[in-house]
C-alpha cells in the first residue's frame, strides 16, 4: 500500500521576507486515503497547500504527482493535473449562478461565426453534478441564495467537474450547521470510496479522528509527526502541535464573582423573544445553542447593532439609552464579532492601525490636533506584549498576513485598550488552533479576574463547560435553560438546545 503514492513531497522549503515558514517538509499521500493535516495557526499548513495547488511557488524541494515531477506555476496548471483546493474562504462569485461558477474558467461555446456561451450545456452538466452530490437546489440558483453548506458542495462539484484526483479541504466546517457537516462528511467518505484522495485540514481533532486514515502534524514549518490515526492519541497529537503537553485544555484562574452589574430586560425584536438575563462582576457566562438559535442576533441586539422593538439594558444600575454601539462603548461595553475577517479587522491595514482603531480619538493631542505618536507606540507595544501577538513589524505587517490566532488577539487587543467592563465575545476561538485557544482562554480568564463581565458565545460546548461559571441555552430566539457549573452535563445541555425534555 505504501508504494501506491499519488503524491510525494520532499524537502519543501519556503520563506517570506527572510522568514522561513516551511523547513524541509516531507510527506507522502496514498491513493484513495483521507490524510489529516493538523498544526497550530502559523504552522505552515496553508502555505504548503498553496504550493501544491499552484498559488505559491516553492523555494526548494521536489513534488511528485503520480510518479512524475510536479511544479505548478499557477492554480490552473494544478487543476489541470487533478488538484482541487477548497479553501476556507470559498472562491465563488455570489452574484452568479451555480452553473456559471462551475464553468467560470472554461465556458463551452456554440456557434460557428459568433461564439456564444452554451448555457444549455452548462446548466445540464451542472445539474448532473448537483444530483450526484445529492443536493436539492437548481443549476440556475444564484450563489447568494445558497447556505454555506450548499456553497461548499458547489466547490466540491467544481473539483469533480475537473476530474480532481486529490481534493484539499481547508477548515471546511467552520460555518456549517450540524446537518451540513454530516452531509459533507458523507460526501467525503463517498469520494474516498470512489478512489478520490483527500487532504483534510482542521483544528477540530474530533473531525480528524472521525474522517482520516493518517495524520501529519506540522509545527513551525516542520513535520513533527506522522502516523496512522489509530496509532496516535489526541494527547500525542496536541503535544506534537504545540511542543508541550497541555495537561489542562482549559486554564484555571483564581477569581471572585461579585454583585450583579449588568442586566437585560425584555429584549425583543424579530430575531429574539423577550430576553431577560443578568451577569455578575467577574463572571464568565456562556451562551450555547444550535445553528439558528439566535445567539449572534442577541449579541447584536445587546450592543445596539440590531434595533430592538422593546427592552432595556442596565449597567451598574444605570440604563444605557439609547442602545447604540457608540453609546454601549461609552458605557464600557465591547463586542467581538464572530467574523473577524470581514467585521472585526481591517485586513489590509497594519496591526498597529487595527489595534488603535477604536482609540484614535483619545490619541489626538488637544492642542496640535494630531495623533500623539509616542503615546500610540507605547500603547500598541503594551498590548502586543501582553497578548503575545507574533509579528515581525506591527507598523507595516498587514492583519491579513497573521495566523488566525494572532488575528483574534488583535481583535481582542483593540478593545482591551479601552479597558471595557462588559465583553460580548461571539465565537472568539473559531478557526483557532489548540495552542492559540489556550492563550485566548487565559486572556478571557484574566479579564474576568480584573472584574470584567463576559458573555461567551460558542458552538463548542466543551469550551463553555471548561471556561464558564454559568451556561445559558438558547433555542429559536428564546432563553430556555440555565446550567450552573455543578450541573454541567453535555447531554442535558444539548437536549435543552434541541428541545428535548431535560
Amino acid at each position: 500500500m505504501r508504494e501506491n503514492y499519488i503524491l510525494k513531497v520532499e524537502n519543501i522549503c519556503k520563506s517570506f521576507s527572510g522568514v522561513q515558514v516551511l523547513k524541509n517538509v516531507n510527506f507522502n499521500l496514498v491513493k484513495g486515503e483521507i490524510l489529516g493535516l493538523v498544526g497550530e495557526n502559523g504552522a505552515g499548513k496553508s502555505t504548503l497547500m498553496n504550493i501544491i495547488s499552484g498559488i505559491l511557488s516553492k523555494d526548494s524541494g521536489s513534488i511528485y504527482l503520480e510518479g512524475k515531477d510536479f511544479n505548478p506555476s499557477d492554480p490552473m496548471m494544478a487543476k489541470d493535473r487533478g488538484i482541487g483546493f477548497i479553501q476556507q474562504e470559498l472562491n465563488l462569485f455570489s452574484n452568479l449562478t451555480v452553473a456559471e461558477n462551475m464553468f467560470i474558467d472554461n465556458f463551452p461555446k456554440k456557434g460557428k461565426i459568433v461564439k456564444q456561451i452554451n448555457f444549455n450545456k452548462i446548466h445540464k452538466d451542472t445539474q448532473k453534478y448537483i444530483n450526484t452530490l445529492g443536493m436539492s437546489f437548481a443549476s440556475n440558483t444564484t450563489i447568494e441564495n445558497l447556505s454555506m453548506g450548499q456553497r461548499q458542495m458547489v466547490e466540491v462539484g467544481k473539483a469533480l467537474f475537473r476530474n480532481a484526483k486529490i481534493i484539499i479541504f481547508d477548515e471546511p466546517t467552520t460555518s456549517l450547521s450540524t446537518k451540513e457537516k454530516d452531509k459533507l462528511f458523507k460526501i467525503i467518505k463517498e469520494l474516498k470510496m470512489n478512489g478520490t484522495t483527500i487532504i483534510y485540514i482542521s483544528h477540530l481533532l474530533e473531525e480528524i479522528y472521525y474522517l482520516c486514515d493518517r495524520i501529519v502534524v506540522l509545527r513551525d514549518g516542520e513535520v513533527k509527526g506522522k502516523n496512522l490515526t489509530k496509532e496516535l492519541t489526541k494527547g500525542k497529537v496536541i503535544k506534537m502541535m504545540v511542543g508541550r503537553e497541555l495537561h489542562k485544555l482549559f486554564p484555571y484562574v483564581d477569581k471572585s464573582i461579585g454583585d450583579v452589574l449588568f442586566e437585560a430586560k425584555g429584549i425583543l425584536n424579530d430575531k429574539v423573544k423577550d430576553i431577560n438575563l443578568f451577569m455578575r462582576e467577574g463572571e464568565i457566562v456562556g451562551l450555547f445553542g444550535i445553528m439558528g438559535a439566535g445567539r449572534t442576533e442577541l449579541a447584536k441586539a445587546l450592543f445596539g447593532i440590531d434595533e430592538i422593538e422593546s427592552g432595556e439594558i442596565y449597567f451598574q444600575g444605570r440604563e444605557i439609552n439609547p442602545i447604540t454601539p457608540i453609546n454601549c462603548i461609552k458605557n464600557g461595553m465591547a463586542y467581538i464579532t464572530e467574523n473577524r475577517r470581514y467585521e472585526g479587522l481591517f485586513m489590509t491595514k497594519s496591526i498597529k492601525d487595527n489595534l488603535v482603531s477604536v482609540y484614535l480619538d483619545r490619541l489626538v493631542d488637544n492642542k496640535l490636533k494630531i495623533i500623539n505618536k509616542k503615546r500610540e507606540e507605547k500603547i500598541v507595544e503594551k498590548i502586543i506584549n501582553n497578548l503575545n501577538i507574533i509579528t515581525y513589524n506591527e507598523n507595516i505587517q498587514y492583519a491579513q498576513s497573521l495566523s488566525g490566532g494572532n488575528q483574534q488577539k488583535v481583535v481582542l487587543g483593540k478593545w482591551l485598550i479601552l479597558e471595557p467592563k462588559v465583553f460580548i465575545l461571539d465565537e472568539p476561538t473559531r478557526g483557532v488552533d489548540v495552542g492559540a485557544k489556550y492563550e485566548i482562554y487565559n486572556i478571557i480568564n484574566n479579564m474576568a479576574k480584573n472584574k470584567a463581565i463576559i458573555l461567551f458565545i460558542s458552538s463548542e460546548m466543551e469550551e463553555l463547560m471548561g471556561t464558564c461559571d454559568r451556561i445559558l441555552v438558547m433555542r429559536q430566539g428564546e432563553l430556555v435553560n440555565e446550567f450552573g457549573k455543578k450541573d454541567y452535563v453535555q447531554e442535558a445541555i444539548l437536549r435543552a438546545a434541541i428541545g428535548e425534555r431535560v
